[in-house]
């Protein structure tokens, strides 16, 4: 594996690969061929053919993206993002994150496999947690043959670099991988600060000595140091587990992602060219997507790509008996990798604009009738537990004035809010910090009638969390 000098890898989080293939793909809607010129060579490329031989990123030239120029059609891409836990390079060490001689080596942390669809319509991110046990494959570092055993997933980075890691994505999902990315932590707060922070909400308050994030619950707006640990904390919020970490990240990709796409970037080129710079600078890749050009391509064929279509979700897993480590749940898995390999939508949203993943029998309600409307909670209370939901209470609410039907939930329950939200159609939904596990539904003038809601053929797995990148709640 041989890599350019004096650039290092990312520790634990790697949102802000994801992140950088938003910015860059601003370029497209800038139309700043200019802009492309100055950003080239900003990417480090690293050979990853001991590895992959033949995969399409181990070759530097050729189109990228496009398959048929006369219709404009395009190939469907598999791209790894990977981040490994090297403390070593500018901004990789710190008081919160240790130093190259307290952690040696590097690791892989954060992996997402991201399927980008041949239409460019959509896009599907699939996190692998860092401890899932695989048997590795056999990989080559230096011409050395390493790997055949039992470990967890992120040795694979450790012992024959992104290479391995592909191999080992690759054994898992049965696909073949494209391309892959990279980002040091240097580069994420760099990314972050350039595009004026990233919004993000907490349910909990978090003190964390070790990440050293200290944030109430409610909404912030975080950069730099703070953005880092806020993708980095573990202890002192949920369950603790990389796996709860997970959903924290994704979230902040959506935000991220949201923000660069309704901020005034795309009109200020000076602002643009420092965000691409950031960007860029922060990046490694395979040669192939190491030269902007590729990028740019790649780039504009995503210009139409919403973030309500770029779905995040976590591979499904088991919990081993050592209670540290996991394995993959191949069953539950096979349809995310089928809807990648045969490139069609993934899930399946059914009747709602967002992918359901709480079903109505797991959910609270009281309803509450905001209109003058006689006897009509009781009548939307029946029909709603006709659907499945579970009815707690049907009353009077505080006025008879509502001119909007809104669903309340507390931050925690923001899932089961989604669900309760498709069936009602309602106008509004409102966090509430400490509602607690029952949701809210006042009926407004505006009530029309409860609809039946399709729930995702993977809600009954409490492993798999999907979100969109559109949705934006508080993280746990």
């Amino acid at each position: 594996m041989s890599r350019t000098p004096g650039r290092r890898r990312i520790g634990r989080v790697l949102l802000g690969v994801a992140s950088a293939l938003v910015l860059v793909a601003t370029v497209a809607a800038a139309g700043t061929n200019v802009m492309i010129g100055k950003l080239a060579g900003n990417i480090t490329s690293v050979d990853i053919s001991e590895n992959v031989a033949g995969n399409p990123g181990t070759g530097d030239s050729g189109s990228l993206t496009q398959t048929d120029t006369a219709t404009g059609t395009y190939q469907p891409l598999n791209i790894a993002l990977i981040g490994s836990d090297t403390r070593s390079g500018a901004g990789n060490s710190g008081a919160h994150l240790g130093n190259a001689s307290q952690f040696g080596g590097g690791r892989s942390d954060t992996v997402i496999l991201l399927h980008i669809a041949g239409d460019r319509k959509s896009a599907i991110g699939v996190s692998i947690p860092r401890d899932t046990m695989i048997t590795l494959p056999q990989c080559k570092n230096n011409g050395k043959s390493v790997g055949g055993y039992q470990a967890r997933f992120n040795v694979a980075y450790e012992i024959g670099g992104p290479g391995c890691t592909i191999k080992a994505l690759e054994q898992i999902s049965g696909l073949t991988i494209n391309n892959f990315l990279e980002v040091d932590f240097g580069g994420f707060k760099n990314i972050v600060d350039a595009v004026g922070g990233v919004d993000v909400c907490l349910a909990t308050d978090v003190n964390d000595k070790k990440s050293g994030l200290n944030l109430t619950a409610g909404n912030h707006t975080i950069k730099g140091d703070e953005a880092l640990a806020f993708v980095r904390v573990r202890h002192g919020i949920s369950d603790g587990s990389d796996t709860s970490r997970i959903r924290r990240q994704q979230a902040f990709i959506s935000s991220l992602m949201r923000k660069v796409l309704s901020s005034g970037t795309l009109l200020n080129p000076a602002e643009l060219l420092s965000v691409l710079t950031a960007a860029t600078q922060s990046l490694t890749a395979d040669p192939q997507l190491a030269d902007v050009n590729n990028l740019k391509d790649l780039a504009i064929s995503l210009k139409d790509l919403k973030p309500n279509k770029v779905t995040f979700t976590t591979v499904p897993w088991l919990s081993n008996a050592d209670h540290a480590t996991l394995t993959v749940n191949t069953k539950r898995a096979q349809p995310i990798w089928d809807a990648m390999k045969n490139d069609t939508a993934f899930p399946n949203k059914g009747n709602s604009e967002t992918v359901l993943t709480v079903d109505p029998s797991r959910i609270r309600v009281n309803v509450l009738n905001g209109t003058a409307t006689k006897g009509l909670a009781k009548q939307v209370a029946k029909a709603l537990k006709a659907e499945g939901f579970r009815i707690q209470d049907s009353s009077t609410a505080d006025n008879t004035n509502y001119t909007q039907t809104t669903v309340q939930y507390d931050p925690t329950y923001d899932k089961s809010a989604a669900t309760l939200v498709a069936a009602t159609n309602a106008a509004k939904s409102e966090a509430v910090p400490n509602q607690g596990a029952a949701l809210t539904l006042i009926l407004g003038s505006d009530w029309v009638a409860v609809q039946p809601v399709q729930v995702s053929k993977l809600a009954t797995d409490y492993t798999t969390k999907i979100n969109t990148g559109d949705e934006n709640f508080c993280a746990q």
